[in-house]
């Protein structure tokens, strides 16, 4: 409150100050008031929006690292078909962040470490079906040569079952190595996990793709 009242005083100072001279310099050109915003800048220099943010990161290669990116997907699928959880392990940047939503719409989301994603997928890995077969068609939004945004049209059939859906994720290359960091897939809010699975956004394997 102090500060305000002595801001407000030292104002009204200025300002009869002001006054009062223009009073005694009537045939004086009142003086040119620049804006606040250009007087700022004049003191403080402002960003160079070229050495941060997506304009210091652009993708320097944006054909080859879609190409890294698809090479990744055909690993990933093949992994999937194997059943190698293991393996499939190797391409997450642990912890990993999973979304989704339930029937009803209500979103859910929850940051898993190693150990907890193990325990929660370890069931879905046990008990795939070997009859399910899964296609993908990616679409690659590439923001920078470690940072990459994937959406994925894919198709899932079981036996006469046949669905259609559509995901998202973010790859980050860590180490030379495109891995998973973000995966978003509805629809999968609420399930009850099947035994030995923690609890949270409980996404299957397809959902990870």
């Amino acid at each position: 409150m102090k500060r305000t009242i002595l801001v407000c005083v030292t104002a009204v100072a200025l300002s009869g100050s002001a006054w009062a001279q223009n009073n005694q310099n009537k045939e004086k050109k009142p003086a040119e008031h620049k804006p606040a915003a250009a007087a700022m800048s004049e003191q403080a220099p402002g960003m160079d929006m070229t050495k941060m943010g997506p304009g210091a990161r652009k993708p320097t290669n944006e054909k080859q690292t879609k190409k890294e990116v698809t090479e990744f997907f055909k690993q990933q699928e093949e992994l999937g078909k194997k059943g190698d959880m293991e393996a499939a392990l190797a391409a997450y940047d642990f912890p990993v962040y999973m979304v989704t939503d339930d029937l009803k719409g209500v979103p859910e989301s929850k940051e898993y470490n190693r150990e907890e994603y193990v325990a929660m997928m370890t069931p879905y890995y046990e008990n795939m079906p070997k009859d399910l077969k899964m296609t993908h068609k990616p679409t690659i939004s590439v923001l920078s040569d470690s940072l990459v945004s994937v959406i994925d049209d894919f198709t899932m059939t079981q036996g006469k079952q046949k669905v259609t859906g559509r995901n998202t994720s973010l790859l980050v290359k860590r180490d030379g190595q495109w891995k998973w960091k973000v995966m978003v897939e509805a629809g999968y809010g609420g399930m009850p996990a099947p035994q030995g699975a923690s609890g949270g956004a409980q996404t299957p394997p397809e959902g990870k793709k």
